[in-house]
C-alpha cells in the first residue's frame, strides 16, 4: 500500500496539482496534502487549508479512501468558513454527514471506496481507482476561486 500512496502522490502532483499551480503533495501522517501557494490559505501559524488525499491503508472495514478539503481545527473563523462552503457535485458537506465528528477537519469530502473498483472476477481496477482520485482532486482544485472569495470576505 505504500506504493499506492507514492503513486497517488506522484500522479496527482504531476497531472492535476502542478499544472494548476498548486504545491506537490506532501505526506503528513497517513494522508497527502496540497494547497496553492497563497498566504490567505495559511489561516493559522503552521497550518493551511488544503486538499487531503486519504488512501485509507491498511484497509479497514470502517474507513474508506477519500478526497477531502482540510480546514485546520484551531482556526477561529473555521465555522463561518465551513458554513459558506457548498460541496461540488459528488461531494458531501459535513452538515450532510450522519457522522459529523469524523468530518470535523474535512468539511467537504468524497469517498473513493475500494469495493467500487473490484470487478466481478475479483480483480481490482487500479486505473479506475486512480482516475477517481484524479477527478475528485481536479474538482477540489476547481474550487480555488470560490475559496479565495470566502477567505477574502472573512479577512
Amino acid at each position: 500500500m505504500q506504493s499506492l500512496t507514492s503513486h497517488l502522490q506522484q500522479d496527482l502532483s504531476r497531472s492535476v496539482l502542478g499544472p494548476a499551480g498548486w504545491e506537490d503533495l506532501y505526506v503528513d501522517g497517513v494522508s497527502l496534502y496540497s494547497s496553492p501557494s497563497k498566504s490567505a490559505w495559511r489561516v493559522v501559524k503552521g497550518d493551511v487549508i488544503a486538499i487531503q488525499i486519504y488512501p485509507a491503508w491498511p484497509v479497514q472495514e470502517d474507513e474508506e479512501p477519500s478526497v477531502n478539503l482540510y480546514v485546520p481545527a484551531d482556526w477561529k473563523k473555521r465555522q463561518v468558513f465551513i458554513d459558506e462552503l457548498k460541496p461540488p457535485p459528488g461531494f458531501q458537506h459535513v452538515s450532510q454527514s450522519p457522522d459529523a465528528e469524523s468530518a470535523e477537519e474535512d468539511p467537504i469530502f468524497k469517498y473513493v471506496p475500494y469495493t467500487s473498483y473490484v470487478g466481478a472476477e475479483g480483480r481490482f481496477d487500479f486505473t479506475g481507482f486512480i482516475d477517481a482520485f484524479r477527478e475528485a482532486t481536479k474538482t477540489l482544485v476547481g474550487m480555488e476561486k470560490v475559496i479565495d472569495g470566502i477567505l477574502e470576505r472573512l479577512a
